[in-house]
Parts: structure tokens; sequence; C-alpha cells
């Protein structure tokens, strides 16, 4: 069952609990995404009783339109995470299902030049698309739908990188998305799919989960995780900003299980295990993020790009540098009206001006795939009571970025853009263009930090995974190095940043692991006996 606020009273009742609700299991998974409702669902199936712990709420029928209410509600910080010294924003889902919950749909393959990398420096062996990974990512695109985004619902703001991309002599392709052919495109998919459409986790491996026998608790926050032969993990209620909290609520829980799986996010995971004194000094470092900046490009027409799915169209000509699988790829952002205000470097009645053509604006962005020079300069920590995040770009990936805007802005001109308003601090005017412009200017920009906006909605490799300690925090079997029965299942593991949003290899790789580990139910749980 999923024990919502509102159905907190009847299970008081029910069960005589207090402020306090104390209970044991085989497993407590922590966070509801990708890869711990995964988790959940599988070992559920096979017998384990889970409790499954979500610090977002519980959202069935309640997405709506306004988009401020929805980021504070679904998103962590309302969509504001900052990086200590300002250089970097980063867009992480905060709901049950997490951030596949928020997402754009966007479902690729994990592509062999970053599974060899696992392998090569990481000793991460079997996640090819010819090896064993490979049913599992086929079995994670039958669940979500996954399938080519139809011709008919490419909208304005993709065409854009698609036929300026063509007019350069580029390769602009469809991407594909996972709402199992339901979409209708409105576009509302950062907000939360109200026809529920997108197959969320919520939709998927949650249900699968509770209808297994899981206990499914949102609104509650893992605050520590105790070690020993049997785990505690302590959680405390987060109520929702935007609901009135009803009479009666748990206010506490605490977990005994001998089994714990941390799927908390590239963010929250660290932090977690860090106030918790668990893991090494890997835990929290290596941050990488898919570090993203953006141009909008004024057009002669109504471009409405929050319509329609939000990402159909992608090209990676500036990908995979001499084979290694780094430089950037360009995709579009469907910006509402607020994000767009608070990405546009222009300030005051300059700003204001520019807004009031927002319907003919069209948000470019490139993506670097960071790690270019090695260990990025990323890290999460916690310090002083607060999660604090570290990141600067590495001279390489700034350089890729430069490179990538440079062809973003080609593409948009030669697409038909009377204007760029381009992320660089410098620049307090809009640039007028035709597609004869020039712009090889942008080359010769600082890559200092806090020169141009840096955003992210891919933050991953904080708990890197590797065949040995002295270089990840958790095993292959993603079972953290040092504490017997401590797994972690989400994107924090991916020690080497990909070219696309991470939910499918999470996915396919947590249900390997899970697979793995509900095999072993026996020999795991008498650890406890």
């Amino acid at each position: 069952m999923i024990y919502t606020p509102d159905t907190h009273r009847r299970l008081r009742a029910e069960q005589g609990i207090g402020d306090l609700w104390e209970l044991e299991a085989d497993v407590c998974i922590i966070g509801s995404g990708a890869g711990g409702a995964v988790a959940a669902a599988e070992l559920s199936r096979a017998g384990w009783k889970v409790v499954l712990i979500e610090e977002g709420s519980h959202f069935i029928g309640q997405f709506n339109n306004d988009e401020f209410a929805m980021q504070v509600r679904l998103y962590r910080d309302a969509g504001w995470v900052l990086s200590e010294n300002q250089t970097l924003s980063i867009l992480q889902g905060r709901t049950l299902g997490g951030s596949t919950t928020v997402n754009w749909q966007t479902s690729l393959y994990p592509p062999d030049y970053v599974t060899n990398e696992w392998r090569d420096r990481f000793g991460l062996s079997g996640y090819g698309r010819d090896e064993a990974s490979g049913e599992f990512v086929e079995e994670v695109h039958q669940r979500l739908g996954v399938r080519l985004v139809p011709d008919h619902l490419v909208n304005r703001n993709n065409r854009i990188l698609l036929e300026g991309g063509r007019r350069l002599g580029l390769h602009p392709h469809r991407l594909r998305n996972n709402n199992a052919g339901k979409c209708v495109g409105l576009g509302r998919c950062g907000l939360g799919c109200p026809i529920n459409a997108k197959q969320s986790t919520f939709l998927t491996w949650i249900p699968d989960a509770v209808q297994a026998g899981a206990i499914v608790a949102p609104n509650m926050r893992a605050e520590s995780i105790e070690d020993g032969d049997v785990k505690t993990v302590h959680a405390v209620f987060t109520p929702d900003p935007f609901a009135e909290t009803p009479p009666g609520v748990i206010q506490e829980m605490r977990i005994h299980a001998p089994v714990v799986v941390v799927s908390a996010g590239a963010l929250e995971g660290p932090a977690l295990l860090q106030r918790s004194g668990l893991g090494n000094d890997w835990v929290g470092r290596n941050l990488k993020v898919h570090p993203t900046s953006q141009i909008l490009a004024r057009f002669d027409y109504e471009v409405d790009m929050w319509h329609g799915p939000p990402q159909s169209i992608m090209i990676e000509d500036g990908h995979n540098q001499e084979g290694t699988g780094y430089g950037f790829w360009l995709e579009v952002s469907p910006l509402r009206p607020s994000l767009t205000a608070a990405a546009m470097p222009l300030l005051g009645d300059r700003a204001i001006e520019e807004l009031r053509d927002y319907r003919k604006l069209s948000a470019g962005i490139c993506l670097v795939r960071d790690g270019a020079d090695g260990e990025t300069a990323g890290r999460v920590s916690w310090s002083g009571g607060k999660r604090k995040i570290e990141y600067t770009m590495t001279p390489t990936d700034a350089r890729n970025m430069l490179r990538g805007l440079k062809m973003l802005a080609e593409v948009q001109a030669a697409a038909g853009a009377k204007e760029l308003i381009f992320p660089f601090f410098d620049m307090e005017e809009p640039l007028p263009v035709t597609p004869e412009s020039n712009f090889d200017w942008i080359l010769s920009k600082s890559t200092a930090t806090n020169t141009f906006g840096v955003f992210s909605a891919h933050p991953h490799g904080s708990i890197q995974a590797a065949d040995n300690s002295a270089r990840g925090a958790i095993n292959p079997d993603f079972e953290l190095y040092g504490h017997r029965n401590i797994f972690v299942m989400d994107a924090c593991w991916i020690p080497t940043g990909l070219s696309v949003n991470p939910q499918i290899t999470t996915m396919s790789a947590a249900l390997r692991a899970a697979r793995k580990l509900a095999s072993q139910k026996g020999e795991r749980l008498l650890d406890s006996a």
C-alpha cells in the first residue's frame, strides 16, 4: 500500500502507531526513482518484505499547469539546486517516481563508447549492447513503451533544430520517448503528465511493488542509516509545501532491515551516506552533470516552445570526438515563462521587452559529456549540517561547450532566427543575425568560471562504481565498499558521463543488480540472524 499523509490516521488507528512508526523489513529502499522503484518491484516479487520511503509527495490526478506551484511541489529546492559558487543550477525531481515523474521522456540506448569506457577504466563488464545487459535494456524499453516520436508530434521548437541542421549539412535525427504511444503533445512533461502518458515509475514499477506487498511511504526523508547486521534507517516526515498537513500524521519512521538500498540520487545519496559515516573517500567525488548551456532565438513567427513533446530532435555531429565519446550534442528545451526569465542573462527593461515576445522564442541547448579531462571538478559534501555542491567545468569540457554553442547559433540562424540571446554574461543585448552570420568569435570567448550560464538535469557519478575501492565507492554489484548489504542503485553510480538521459541505464542496471540480489535472499538475510 502507499501510505500518504491522508492515510496516516487510519494506519495509526489500525495498528496502534504513535508519532513514531517502527517496523521491520527484509530491505529498506530509500528513493522511488529510476533505481529505487525497480529494485522495490523486483525484490517484492521475489518474496522480500520491502519498505520504500520517498521524501517527496504522491501525486495522482493533481498535475496542473501552474508552473510555480508544480516546480515547488515536484522538484528539489523548487527547481533551483545551486552550487556553492553559483556556477551551476540543477533540476532534479523530488516526488514519488523521482525525476521519472518530471523528465522529458527522452529514452535512448546506452552508447557503446560509454559502456566500453566503464569496462576499460572501471572494470564494469557486461553492459554492452551485445552483452547480457542488452536484454535488460530491451526489457526496460518494453515496460516503458519506448518508441520513436512520430513526425506529426515534432513541434516547431524541435523543427528549428531539424531544419537548420539539415540546411547546414548536419545530421539531425528523431529521438525515442517513453509514453507507449499515448502522448498527444500537451507539453506538460516537466510539470507531471496529467493524462499519464509518460510511463513514470509511479505508473509502472511502484504499482508492481505495491501489488507484491511492498509498503511505500512518501513524505518521508531519510536522515541517517545505522550500519550493523541489522541496519536502522531513520526518516522524518516532510510536508508538501502547497498542501495542508492533515492531523495525525506519523512524524518519524525507523525501519530495521538487514539490507538497505540507497537510491536517493546523485546529490542526496552521497550526502546521506556522509552524514551517516558510511563509505570511502569516493562518496561524493567525481560528480558529473552533463553541463548544459542555451541560446534563446527569436523568430518572426510563434514557436510556442512549451507545446508538444519537449525533445524529439537531436544533433550529435559534435559528439564522439576521435572515437572517445566526448564532445557535445544539441537539443532544445521547452522553457515556460518563469524558466525563460531565469535563464535569460538580460536584465531589467531589456529582459521584459524580450519576454513580451515569449511565444516567438526558441530555446536551443548544448549539452557536454563532461569528463574529457578525466575526473571532474565536481563534488557533493555534507558539511555544517548542509548538503553542498561544488562544480567547475574542466578546460576541455568548457572548450567543447563553446564549440557546441557556435554550432547551435549556426543552426538557429540557418533556420531563420532574427536575433539570438547568448548565455554570456558580458552580452547585454540580443544579437541580430542572418543565415550568413559568422559565429567564429564564440570560440574566443572566455571559459572562466561564471562567464556564461550553465545548468543541468542529469547529475550522476557521485557514488562511483568500480572493480576496487581505490577507484570507486561501490563494487560492480553496487554494494558499498566496507559495508555489507548496503547497496546504491541509481544514476549516482555511473562513473563516466552518458550522452543521454540516464534513466534507461539506471533502470536496466538496477534491474540486473536487483535480480542478482533477489537470488541471494537466504544468504543476505542470514547475515542478520
